[in-house]
């Protein structure tokens, strides 16, 4: 199919235009693994995970004493997207953006376009993985958060604590209408309340309750599954997270975030659904309370997914793929401003030139105790 330059004359080609850029506040806070060695889609990466260190009383002595041991423990991250982005140019395109100097620059601008492409679709990836393998949610379905005040922080992070979670590199990623709600609140714009007027003069939003807050735009709406009816057949001990459903009918889908009778304080996150009568898996550490058999449980409202998490939590691997040489094809690794490697490919065709920029990722939930939803 022919390019259309019509916009891109060089008359009128703009060499000075930005290229747009959404926020992925995910990928940059969770433990991402960044690397120009190429991969395989399918493949699994093993990921060194460090343990979270606890701070001691440092006292003189004549001799110092060995220091914390701190063993490493490894996750293995599958390959599940290989993504490209492409393009080309005929030689007669190629010489009109030359005659008006500006072929690099459209080059440039390409290049970015397809990190933005990329870099989004990796970023609703790791959103739905981390939906997916969460453990309970806090909020209202249906009810973007902050409204009013930011008591819905306070309660991750009791949910979090009363987990284990560690507590020392919280994060908490939100959608924009979150943020929008964060940034109003008097709290966060008057200076006397907030101790300074950095964030209202920044519009970068600081650490709450030792969550570091980022904003992004591959959280999505989550559509609940058809599952109505389903009770419990047998007892489900705290500590359990297999639960036994019956008599239902419809989906229970993972991310659906699920109440019993017995046990209406806790909303459970599913991590692992069913298409009918079967058992579902909770996310960990699984029940809360004992749960009775022939309890009804309820599916909870579609909802945005917001997510609260201690960073290793999560890890992610993207590193360019795999190619093989070829006469025909020049390669070269190019980075992005948050570090991630990309494969960009020439390859000489008949009469043109095409370019593809490719990037491969995973990501897997590895603690989800350590991983909570506040609802929006």
């Amino acid at each position: 199919m022919a390019n259309t330059l019509t916009a891109l004359v060089p008359v009128l080609f703009s060499a000075a235009q930005e290229v747009s850029g959404e926020p992925f506040g995910v990928i940059r806070a969770i433990n991402a693994q960044f690397d120009h060695r190429g991969v395989a889609k399918g493949d699994t990466v093993t990921v060194p995970v460090a343990p979270t260190l606890s701070a001691s009383d440092f006292t003189p002595a004549a001799s110092s004493t060995a220091g914390a041991d701190a063993t490493a423990t490894s996750v293995g991250v599958a390959i599940t997207a290989s993504k490209k982005v492409s393009w080309h140019l005929t030689g007669e395109q190629i010489r009109s953006l030359d005659n008006g100097g500006n072929s690099a620059e459209w080059a440039r601008q390409l290049v970015a376009q397809g990190m933005r492409t990329l870099r989004n679709a990796a970023e609703a990836d790791a959103c739905a993985a981390i939906k997916q393998g969460a453990s309970r949610a806090v909020g209202t379905a249906g009810t973007t958060p902050f409204g009013s005040d930011i008591n819905l922080i306070a309660d991750v992070r009791k949910a979090m604590a009363d987990n284990g979670a560690p507590l020392a590199d919280l994060q908490l990623c939100i959608d924009t209408s979150a943020g929008v709600n964060l940034r109003k609140l008097g709290i966060i714009q008057q200076a006397y309340q907030a101790g300074n007027d950095a964030e209202r003069r920044s519009g970068d939003l600081l650490r709450q309750f030792g969550f570091s807050i980022t904003e992004s735009a591959g959280i999505s709406t989550h559509t609940k599954g058809t599952g109505a009816s389903y009770v419990t057949s047998g007892a489900t001990a705290p500590g359990v997270r297999d639960v036994a459903l019956v008599t239902g009918t419809g989906t229970v889908l993972a991310g659906d975030v699920v109440t019993f009778a017995a046990d209406a304080a806790n909303k459970y996150v599913v991590n692992t659904g069913v298409t009918a009568p079967g058992t579902i898996s909770l996310g960990r550490p699984g029940a809360r309370a004992t749960i009775a058999t022939a309890n009804a449980m309820t599916i909870g409202n579609n909802y945005q997914p917001n997510m609260a998490f201690e960073r290793n939590a999560v890890v992610g691997i993207l590193r360019p793929p795999m190619m093989p040489v070829n006469p025909t094809m020049e390669q070269l690794t190019i980075s992005d401003d948050a570090g991630m490697s990309y494969l960009l490919v020439q390859i000489a065709q008949y009469g043109q030139l095409t370019w593809e920029l490719h990037l491969a990722w995973g990501f897997k939930v590895v603690q989800g105790e350590h991983v909570m939803l506040v609802m929006g």
